[in-house]
């Protein structure tokens, strides 16, 4: 990965304007539009900020050695933004709109000037939203997260690379053409156990999708077995060619103790159908960096700790790595320093 600091002089209004909002302001915005996203894009939005923290990208931002830091955080797989424009956000519905999306936003960046600099992010966000929407002739609600996805891509990878971008929606006809109540139904439904189903404990099976744009991307698994063990049975392809991070199995996978942080997960539809996050799950994922919650069933999770009691859509971000710690030491640098400065 090679990171470039961008200084204000080579920054654009829009650009200076993204960049002074620190992960407080875009976390406060997203807060406020969850609120106008619809339910369809929902858990996606709040995954897809989980994948591509901004505290990572400052992290790259700041170092004068993207090489070292990414060999000291372990990160493995794809990771900058700049090389997924048009790929990243695939797992939302609204990626279907994404070429009105990104019409809208770059139109939005030539034209922004210090009056638009006044306005809140999460207004931006959803003044563009609307704009795409429009052209798009769909609701709004279906175009705010990943408006929002495109606002974050565009400070992350820089306006340049997001200009020069094909723009393409990833999906074949068939999938493109599905609802919103549609996809939210399949999320929903759990697996038929035959006509004695309600008699069945140890023997029953779910389906756990991985691509909800891929009718072939979904394996069975036990009752009450991780994610990550149901993933090693698939060989439907060869998946090491896909991505060598991928060993066996469509998931990412190399301790299976919660000990690598490979096998981490968003979780689209069913968390609530996914064991609680026991102890050494919840220490380990604040660890690697990718979550800092309390909740029991949140919507990233570590596939090889998290049982499945119940059919669901998850998806499989395209790299991992463990930074939490190097983040939290930052962080008492700079509260150590704050503390000199004040005494």
């Amino acid at each position: 990965m090679t990171t470039k600091l961008m200084t204000n002089s080579t920054q654009t209004p829009f650009e200076q304007f993204l960049s002074q909002n620190d992960e407080e302001g875009w976390s406060a915005a997203l807060t406020t539009l969850l609120r106008s996203i619809h339910d369809v894009d929902k858990n996606a939005t709040r995954i897809w900020f989980s994948f591509y923290p901004l505290s990572l990208f400052r992290a790259f931002e700041a170092t004068s050695d993207p090489e070292l830091l990414a060999a000291q955080l372990l990160m493995k797989g794809v990771y900058p933004l700049s090389e997924q424009v048009d790929s990243s956000h695939k797992f939302f519905y609204g990626h279907r709109y994404w070429p009105q999306v990104k019409k809208a936003t770059e139109t939005f960046a030539a034209s922004f000037n210090d009056g638009a600099a006044g306005q809140s992010l999460a207004d931006q966000i959803l003044k563009v939203a609307g704009e795409a929407a429009q052209a798009a002739k769909v609701d709004q609600s279906l175009t705010v997260g990943i408006t929002a996805v495109a606002f974050m891509t565009v400070l992350q990878a820089g306006l340049t690379a997001f200009r020069n971008a094909k723009g393409e929606v990833l999906l074949d006809r068939k999938h493109a053409k599905k609802s919103p109540e549609q996809v939210l139904r399949e999320r929903a439904v759990d697996d038929s156990q035959g006509l004695f189903g309600f008699l069945k404990t140890v023997d029953k099976k779910w389906t756990v999708t991985h691509d909800e744009n891929d009718d072939a991307a979904s394996y069975k698994l036990n009752h009450a077995q991780d994610l990550a063990w149901g993933a090693e049975a698939d060989r439907s392809r060869d998946w090491r060619e896909i991505d060598p991070r991928r060993p066996e199995g469509p998931i990412p996978v190399e301790c299976r103790s919660a000990s690598c942080g490979t096998c981490w997960v968003g979780v689209l539809g069913g968390a609530e159908k996914l064991s609680d996050v026991a102890v050494r799950e919840g220490k380990q994922i604040k660890e690697f960096g990718y979550i800092d919650t309390t909740e029991p069933k949140p919507l990233i999770r570590l596939a090889c700790q998290a049982q499945a009691l119940g059919a669901v859509s998850i998806v499989i971000p395209p790299w991992n790595g463990v930074f939490g710690k190097y983040l939290k030491s930052l962080q008492n640098q700079t509260d150590d320093s704050e503390e000199q400065t004040f005494n």
